[in-house]
């Protein structure tokens, strides 16, 4: 597998028997362990402690964009077994993981939900969450107002949760009471 850690820094590792753990909601956790040598454990555990996330870039399911995560994942179990070999697990809080961007850099897709809804002056991108990413010259979201957003990564639980709310609403017209 390749991870890049948001520092820029890049290493290609080896995991055997990878298990790749994908909570459902919120409140529960992520999970990827596996096998791994020393001198890829130690590089691991350097390049997911950043906290701003990292990206695993080639260990996805065909078809799907890689997972990233928007903050730390550490190192949070490191063992021997009984053969010497040494295992390890990451863990992170799942309302952190996104899809990784497109492209050579990856890295993750991070855009939030502004408190006051865009107007239509706001030349930020918007997703089907309802999240923008502000661009510095928005008079509504740039460096210049400091919006206050409720942040996410992007095709994680909470943006897919909010995306199929609007859904809702755009197909029967209001928000349920």
């Amino acid at each position: 597998m390749v991870v890049a850690g948001a520092g820029g820094g890049t290493r290609r590792l080896r995991l055997e028997d990878p298990h790749l753990l994908l909570a459902d909601n919120t409140e529960d956790e992520g999970r990827m362990s596996g096998w791994s040598t020393d001198e890829d454990a130690d590089a691991l555990a350097a390049l997911s402690a950043g906290t701003f996330g990292l990206t695993v870039k080639h260990l996805a399911v065909p078809g799907t964009p890689p997972p990233a995560v928007l903050g730390e994942a550490p190192v949070n179990d490191r063992f021997r077994s009984g053969t010497g070999r040494l295992g390890l697990t990451l863990v992170w809080p799942a309302g952190l993981r996104g899809t990784a961007a497109s492209g050579a850099a990856g890295g993750l897709v991070r855009h939030g939900v502004a408190y006051a809804g865009p107007g239509e002056g706001c030349v930020c991108k918007r997703h089907d969450c309802g999240g923008v990413a502000p661009v510095s010259w928005c008079a509504e979201h740039g460096d210049a107002v400091g919006p206050v957003l409720e942040w996410h990564p992007e095709g994680g639980i909470r943006c897919s949760g909010l995306a199929s709310h609007s859904e809702r609403i755009a197909r029967d017209g209001a928000a349920p009471a």
